[in-house]
């Protein structure tokens, strides 16, 4: 919305609205030594630009500098790094041509990477913070070698400068610097899809060319001359030429070349050349550029709780959610070099040597360390996965197909450690091709051999039924991650130009108004992208007076753009006299469905409810919220609001939920049948939350028998192909008592996204999941327990309307003074959908009866210590 808005000023306002704020910005933050953005200069260095100066020119910096600018987003590294290789090209050029004229002037590239606290190091995990750390201190000493070479080959001329690091934020630091260096051009890669950094980018670089410096955009993407990617680059209708749906995108992509790494410029021998060949008779001239340098890790840990808000540092301080082998993947494959030995390890060895080397089951609970907490916070995504890493008979044959190169490579592709490009190329030219054992893995049609940069002959719609060969694997990380990157371009672009930018948005839409939400990006875990919905607050609400901030949770197929009906009927009930007293609305989809990747890992109801917290806390700031789920949604919001404790959430609406639930009055807590022989049983474990926190010892993963891992996404793939084509027709089903609102939109929403690329390894995870939680335990025995409405659609034709009729009974006898079931006969399976209007006044009179004191009560988040 701020960059439409700014689209329709003139451009005096703009400037001046931008001079007003980068002054707030700089002499009242980074003046103010209380603020995270005064760092301390202990550790600054001052970064030596030699150059030639002109005797004509002494009142110059005597060299043309051009910035580098590394945003962090995709682009901390030197192989295959647009910017350098562009750079590079430049001062050849500009070298060549001060040679035929007789020009001493030489040409200096400026490498620069702005520290943001507000993008870089607010409510981030120590897990990413410690990442950026160390690609930041790899990339400081990869770029300090390229400038020892420089200086070495020409005694007198230096082309690279040593790193520059600086903090704040970049729409200061990038122009004022470029304004301190008199540099002529800035190098800093497209447009990142999640919001700070997208508007952060585009800020920069507008001022940029205010100042009349130029600004040179580069793409990591695979297909740069794809038309959607020309359209892009020349302002056209992009939306018209990329497809929104998978095997249209494929059908296009299978059929043009990759960019080669082949041709990229060493930027080791070439900077060398460069400064042979750059004319060295004149005087040296020494500028001293000021740099912060990287902070120690420490100091980085202390910086970023000072930028996160306290309720966030306060959680954090007694629950976890760290991701599987956090600490192997922090320790090993951040860094270019690291990743680069990992890359062609896993080639040389194969998926199945590399994940039984590498990701063993006793490091996969093991946590980044950082302070902030007890060392002995667990995390119950990480014992999940460990579960099934130790039931398997080894970790190869217990991951997800693709999971070994998706957890090794997906944090270092995201900083930029890692070119996509190079791991492609990889596997398409440089891994021993596997033998044509899977069927249908790699399919030789299209754009394959050694002069179509494509030997192993792997293509965008690659979905064998059996298997999938580490090349393969591979390649699908790769793949896959471009996909659903260039799909949030599209969205965001479509936004951009006023238009609907949801699937079903580009389908006729019938039945109760929708109020369509605006569609934002976040990385979870700093590595797969999300999409979530946002509307905005009434004009007349008070966080201090009404129901507070609410998080909506899709269920199982559905997404995000669910919610929109029921959106309108909340805007429309509590909009009285004029007045708008709507709370602030997120809804977001979960990993493997709608707009967010499916990542090829192993997904349990621990991944699903941490994305959930980490949301929350992350993206919402872990402000009190009301947390609303469907189907299988209301089951994970339930876990995700026992996590975060009454403190956070304050009420629970449940909408038809999944989820284990028993009589009342025969519910006896946890317990397990003990197996004869067992040697991994822990008496000591007393509730449901603790064996899940431990990787249920007493409930053992079992594998599937002969087929394995391969078994699972035959699986997932032959139920798509049965679900796919009665799609529409069970739509009607489910919505049988408002057919109207079955409608094109929402059949298209659930079409798209089942033909995403991974989403038959979603559906077969399924036989991995835990043992549930019960609804018993987390909405009653945790904290006293949650407030909750059940919203109950009895005609529901998913679990049957007798189930419905039994589930509504027994959530009546559940706790009746903090349980209210509204049970509603015309409605099915996703009541908030099929009778918006009926489940918005629900929730109006629910919220209303909320007492006061159970809304401020000050509630410690369950703790994980063990």
């Amino acid at each position: 919305m701020a960059a439409t808005m700014m689209t329709r000023l003139p451009s005096s306002m703009i400037f001046l609205a931008s001079f007003c704020l980068l002054f707030h910005v700089f002499f009242i933050t980074n003046h103010d030594n209380s603020r995270v953005l005064a760092f301390t200069t202990t550790n600054t260095a001052k970064a030596k630009v030699t150059s030639l100066a002109s005797s004509s020119s002494s009142s110059s910096l005597g060299a043309t500098k051009s910035l580098v600018w590394l945003t962090g987003h995709e682009d901390l590294r030197l192989n295959d790094h647009g910017g350098f290789v562009n750079a590079l090209l430049e001062a050849r050029k500009s070298n060549v041509e001060n040679d035929d004229t007789n020009n001493n002037e030489s040409h200096v590239i400026v490498p620069v990477f702005v520290l943001d606290p507000k993008i870089h190091l607010k409510s981030k995990s120590n897990a990413s913070v410690a990442r950026l750390y160390n690609c930041l201190v790899s990339l400081e000493k990869e770029i300090a070698s390229l400038t020892t070479t420089t200086s070495s080959a020409s005694s007198s001329s230096s082309l690279i400068a040593p790193l520059v690091v600086r903090e704040g934020q970049a729409a200061w630091v990038i122009p004022s610097l470029a304004n301190e260096i008199k540099a002529s051009i800035c190098h800093v890669i497209d447009d990142d899809v999640v919001s700070n950094m997208r508007q952060s980018q585009r800020l920069t670089c507008k001022l940029l060319h205010d100042m009349d410096v130029k600004v040179h955009r580069w793409s990591d993407a695979l297909r740069p001359k794809a038309p959607w990617a020309a359209a892009s680059e020349a302002g056209a209708a992009t939306t018209a030429i990329m497809p929104s749906f998978f095997p249209d995108y494929c059908n296009i992509a299978d059929m043009l070349p990759v960019e080669s790494t082949k041709n990229t410029v060493d930027l080791y021998s070439a900077v060398a050349a460069a400064a042979q060949s750059s004319n060295n008779n004149n005087q040296e001239e020494e500028t001293m550029i000021k740099s912060d340098g990287v902070p120690p890790l420490s100091k980085l840990l202390e910086f970023a709780r000072s930028a996160t808000p306290s309720a966030v540092n306060e959680f954090r301080s007694v629950y976890s959610t760290f991701e599987p082998y956090e600490k192997v993947i922090t320790d090993k494959w951040t860094t270019e070099r690291g990743v680069q030995k990992a890359l062609q390890e896993y080639c040389h060895d194969g998926k199945t040597a590399f994940a039984n080397k590498y990701f063993i089951a006793s490091d996969c609970a093991v946590p980044v360390s950082g302070g902030g907490g007890s060392s002995n916070i667990k995390s119950k995504y990480a014992a999940a996965a460990a579960r099934i890493v130790r039931g398997s008979p080894s970790p190869s044959e217990g991951m997800a197909l693709r999971e070994a190169p998706t957890r090794c490579f997906s944090s270092a592709l995201s900083l930029g450690a890692l070119s996509a490009r190079d791991a492609l190329d990889t596997a398409r030219n440089r891994s021993p091709v596997t033998p044509p054992l899977w069927i249908g893995d790699g399919k030789k049609r299209g754009i394959t051999g050694s002069t179509h940069n494509n030997l192993a002959g792997l293509f965008p719609s690659d979905n064998p039924l059996w298997g999938r060969s580490s090349e393969g694997s591979l390649s699908d990380v790769i793949e896959w991650r471009e996909w659903f990157r260039l799909l949030a371009e599209r969205s965001l672009l479509l936004q951009e130009r006023g238009e609907p930018a949801t699937s079903g948005g580009e389908k006729s839409m019938a039945g109760d108004p929708r109020e369509l939400g605006t569609v934002n990006y976040w990385r979870w875990k700093d590595q797969h992208l999300v999409r979530y919905l946002t509307w905005p607050a009434g004009k007349d609400y008070d966080s201090k007076q009404h129901a507070p901030a609410m998080l909506l949770v899709h269920g199982f197929a559905a997404s995000a753009e669910q919610w929109e009906r029921l959106m309108y009927s909340l805007r429309e009930q509590n909009t009285m006299d004029g007045k708008d007293t709507t709370p602030p609305i997120y809804a977001v989809d979960l990993l493997g469905f709608g707009h967010s990747e499916k990542p090829g890992l192993s997904y349990t109801q621990y991944l699903w409810e941490s994305q959930i917290v980490d949301f929350a806390v992350e993206i919402m700031e872990a402000a009190p919220m009301i947390m609303v789920g469907n189907s299988i949604g209301g089951g994970l919001s339930a876990g995700a609001a026992a996590s975060l404790g009454k403190n956070i959430c304050k009420g629970l609406v449940l909408c038809n939920t999944a989820g284990v639930l028993e009589s009342p009055e025969t519910y006896s807590g946890y317990t397990y049948k003990k197996k004869e022989g067992a040697t991994t049983q822990n008496d000591d474990i007393r509730s449901h939350t603790q064996a899940a926190m431990e990787g249920n010892p007493n409930e053992p993963y079992s594998p599937v028998p002969i087929l394995g891992g391969n078994g699972l996404d035959l699986f997932g793939t032959g139920i798509i192909r049965l679900i796919y084509p009665q799609i529409e027709q069970r739509l009607s089903l489910i919505y049988g008592n408002r057919i109207q609102n079955a409608d094109p939109a929402v059949t298209y929403a659930i079409q798209q996204s089942a033909m995403h690329p991974g989403s038959a390894n979603v559906i077969g995870s399924g036989q991995k999941l835990a043992p549930n939680r019960p609804l018993n335990e987390v909405l009653l025995e945790i904290d006293g327990g949650f407030n909750v409405l059940i919203v109950k659609g009895l005609e529901d034709q998913v679990s049957s309307p007798e189930v419905a009729k039994s589930r509504a009974e027994l959530f009546s006898r559940l706790n009746p003074g903090k349980v209210i079931v509204d049970s509603i006969a015309d409605a099915g399976h996703c009541p908030h959908d099929e009778q918006p209007a009926k489940v918005a006044r629900s929730m109006i009179q629910w919220l209303a009866t909320l007492k006061e004191d159970s809304m401020e009560v000050e509630v410690k988040p369950q703790s994980e210590t063990v």
